[in-house]
């Protein structure tokens, strides 16, 4: 019998790649989920995988787990943005990619698949959403977050170009489903099921399913140019209409006020201000502000038709998360 292929992926317990755990096992990949020793497991919980502790920043882990695979998918990153300066994210999300992009090469990965974000892309509005053609805006290189995964992918796209390294780059928007455990861009849908009032800013983005997202990349491992970006995109709302989608979903009694742009633009600028003379990072600064205000829309074409992927319901997303949440005693 043959052997089933495998596929490590780092980052494994986050809400994305738990879900792609979860799609490489219905098409019968054999998955190895690489997580930080000691870290929270509980969004692997069912999935038939193996388990491998380790970092991907660790050339012994690495030495011990690749050269077993046949396909990398890299969607460990750090991604918190306190503190936001750019050495907190430049060992793991810049030198650790580096080290993961240099050993796949010793032991000839089929495909080396990234995770990046649609942030290294030019937005668009909701009529002419952004696309891959569009270049990383350059302010957002107050963002370390944004900056060292634009690095980061700029790293395996030249690798494909100068060497012929079988890479290419998905860059999922902001992802919406179930298995976020710690959790992560769940934290707003947590945000807006546990309070009466709620406010939200005047911009909007692009919602991905979990689901439609891991399957991209799962499909990213047969289809798809190497050396190319893919947009994996969903519903772009505004704030306000998400806001009211989750309240309709999930049945909410709830007063909603949108928080004036000026208003936020003062904050972020005291908070940039505050960050500068006192050396501290905080949640809300000038860069973080103009994201939360701006029409952040993107288009997933090129996805949909590379790596064949169906449309997806963003309420349906809603619908599965806030069920999955409920289910851990997350709601109360």
């Amino acid at each position: 019998m043959r052997r089933k292929e495998r596929v490590l992926v780092t980052g494994a317990n986050g809400l994305l790649g738990a879900n792609i755990i979860s799609q490489l096992i219905k098409y019968g990949y054999e998955a190895i989920a690489m997580v930080r020793r000691g870290s929270n497991q509980k969004s692997l919980n069912g999935l038939k995988c193996d388990v491998f502790e380790g970092s991907f920043t660790s050339m012994n882990d690495l030495s011990e787990i690749i050269p077993k695979c046949e396909y990398v998918i890299h969607a460990a990153a750090r991604t918190k943005h306190v503190p936001n300066d750019w050495q907190s994210f430049q060992e793991s999300n810049v030198d650790g990619t580096a080290m993961l992009i240099a050993y796949c090469k010793n032991v000839a990965i089929k495909r080396f698949i990234y995770v990046s974000s649609a942030n290294c892309f030019a937005n668009g509005s909701i009529d002419s959403p952004g696309d891959e053609t569009g270049k990383f805006m350059q302010w957002l290189k107050g963002s370390g977050y944004a900056w060292s995964k634009y690095l980061g992918q700029k790293m395996v796209i030249q690798e494909f170009k100068r060497n012929n390294f079988p890479g290419l780059v998905v860059a999922p928007t902001f992802i919406i489903g179930e298995r976020d455990a710690r959790p992560s861009s769940g934290q707003l849908l947590l945000y807006i099921l546990k309070n009466r009032m709620v406010f939200y800013p005047p911009g909007g983005k692009s919602f991905v399913d979990a689901d439609f997202a891991s399957n991209a990349i799962v499909n990213a491992l047969t289809y798809g140019r190497l050396g190319h970006s893919y947009l994996i995109a969903g519903e772009n709302m505004t704030y306000k209409d998400f806001y009211l989608l989750v309240k309709k979903t999930y049945k909410l009694r709830q007063i909603h006020f949108t928080i004036p742009g000026p208003m936020l633009k003062l904050a972020g600028y005291i908070g940039t201000l505050i960050e500068k003379v006192f050396r501290i990072s905080l949640p809300l600064n000038h860069v973080n502000q103009r994201l939360i205000c701006l029409d952040n829309y993107f288009s997933g074409a090129k996805a949909q038709e590379e790596l064949h992927l169906k449309p997806t319901d963003i309420e349906n997303s809603i619908f599965k998360s806030i069920k999955w949440f409920d289910q851990n005693g997350m709601l109360t």
